[in-house]
C-alpha cells in the first residue's frame, strides 16, 4: 500500500502541465516541472533531489524512445551521463526554464545523433523487475520514489514526442496509473518495469 505522503505527491504532480517546445500545453509530471536552477542546485549539493532528476530523465528518454518511429535510441552513441552533462550546460544558460522544456529542446537537437537499435533503449529504473517494484511499494522505501520519478519522466517523454496527443493518459491520472501498474506487476513479476509502464500506455499510443 502506498504511503499517504507519496499518494499526495502523486495527486499533486498528476494535475500539472508545462509549456514545451511544441508550443502547446503538454502534460508533464514530477521533476520536469522544476526549474533548471533547482536542478543545478541539486547537482551541486549531490542530494536526493539530484537522484530524482536523474531517474526522471531516465524515464523521459525511455518514453521518447518507446514512442518515436524515427529512433528507438534518441541519445545515439552518447550515454546517459553525457546527456546529463549537456542538460547541465543548457540549464546554466537558461536557469528559469523548466527541466522538461530544456529536455524538449535537447531532444530536438539530438535527432541528428539518434539511431536505431535492435531493441528500444531503456534507461535507469526501467530495467528493474516488477518484483523489485512491488517490494519497494510494499515497504515505501527510497526505491519507491525512484520508480515514481521514472514513471513521471516516461509519461512526460511520451507526451512531449507525440504528435497526436499531449496527454497519453487521457482522462486517467498518475495515481490510477500506478495502481494499474501494481496489478500488472503482480500478474507479471518477472517483467521489466519498463514493460509494465509501456503496457499501461499502449492502448493510447499513437506511434509517430
Amino acid at each position: 500500500m502506498c504511503s499517504r505522503s507519496v499518494i499526495a505527491a502523486m495527486l499533486l504532480i498528476a494535475a500539472c502541465v508545462a509549456l514545451t517546445a511544441h508550443a502547446s500545453e503538454v502534460t508533464t509530471y514530477g521533476a520536469g516541472l522544476k526549474s533548471c536552477e533547482t536542478y543545478l542546485n541539486a547537482r551541486e549539493q549531490q542530494n536526493e533531489d539530484e537522484v530524482a532528476f536523474v531517474e526522471w530523465f531516465s524515464g523521459y528518454a525511455s518514453g521518447v524512445n518507446s514512442t518515436s518511429n524515427h529512433t528507438n535510441n534518441i541519445l545515439g552513441n552518447a550515454n546517459l551521463k553525457e546527456a546529463v552533462y549537456r542538460l547541465g550546460n543548457y540549464c546554466r544558460a537558461h536557469p528559469v526554464t523548466p527541466v522538461a522544456v530544456a529536455l524538449d529542446v535537447l531532444v530536438i537537437g539530438a535527432r541528428s545523433r539518434a539511431r536505431q537499435t535492435a531493441e528500444t533503449t531503456t534507461y535507469g529504473t526501467g530495467f528493474k523487475s516488477c518484483s523489485v517494484y512491488l517490494y519497494a511499494r510494499e515497504h515505501s522505501n527510497m526505491d519507491e520514489a525512484a520508480f515514481v520519478n521514472w514513471i513521471g519522466g516516461y509519461l512526460s517523454g511520451v507526451n512531449a514526442i507525440s504528435l497526436t496527443t499531449d496527454n497519453i493518459l487521457g482522462k486517467s491520472d498518475l495515481t490510477a496509473t500506478i495502481y494499474w501498474i501494481d496489478d500488472y506487476c503482480r500478474a507479471n513479476p518477472r517483467a521489466r518495469f519498463a514493460e509494465a509502464v509501456d503496457a499501461r500506455v499502449a492502448p493510447n499510443h499513437r506511434i509517430q
